[in-house]
């Protein structure tokens, strides 16, 4: 699968926490997502993206994610969170992406946010809690109780449009 990234993902440490093996896999590119800015989030250090006409937000197009990288960046993103696809400049052309945006509005703060503002304010403090927060995900197994069956549900979705996913097996993820 395709994903767009432009915040903390951008980061490769926080990339290896976030999707374990599957990291190595990822081919990664220069990409832009117009018509969105991406500000500060209201809580914590990380950004959010919202549409403003003429906006572009630069980030990174990550191609290769598997089904397990998908449930660990769900982990990950939380539940404040859904996946929709945009068009993003990358390449020299226009490609599909998912992105993860955020469902609901006033969750931006004005101003920019920079990854490198990011890695020098807060990563060093991030990454710890990132490591503590992965290492929860599929305590109980791939089908425990870290994703809501409403998330689950929409990964099955996004990964069936993507191919990614054998006959019946979204079922098992929807479940």
């Amino acid at each position: 699968m395709r994903f767009f990234f432009y915040g903390t993902l951008l980061d490769a440490d926080v990339r290896r926490l976030v999707l374990s093996e599957s990291h190595a896999r990822l081919e990664l590119a220069p990409a832009t997502l117009s018509g969105w800015v991406r500000t500060p989030a209201r809580h914590g250090s990380f950004p959010v993206v919202r549409r403003h006409p003429g906006g572009r937000v630069r980030g990174l197009l990550a191609e290769g994610i598997d089904l397990a990288g998908l449930h660990r960046m769900a982990h990950f993103e939380g539940d404040g969170y859904t996946v929709g696809r945009q068009a993003v400049a990358a390449g020299g052309g226009l490609v599909e992406a998912h992105v993860f945006l955020p469902e609901r509005r006033g969750l931006c703060l004005a101003g920019d946010w920079t990854l490198h503002d990011w890695q020098r304010r807060h990563k060093r403090r991030f990454l710890p809690r990132v490591e503590r927060w992965m290492s929860e995900f599929g305590a109980a197994g791939p089908w425990s109780g870290d994703l809501s069956w409403h998330a689950r549900r929409r990964i099955a979705g996004i990964a069936r449009q993507a191919g990614d996913l054998p006959p019946g097996a979204w079922l098992r993820l929807a479940a």
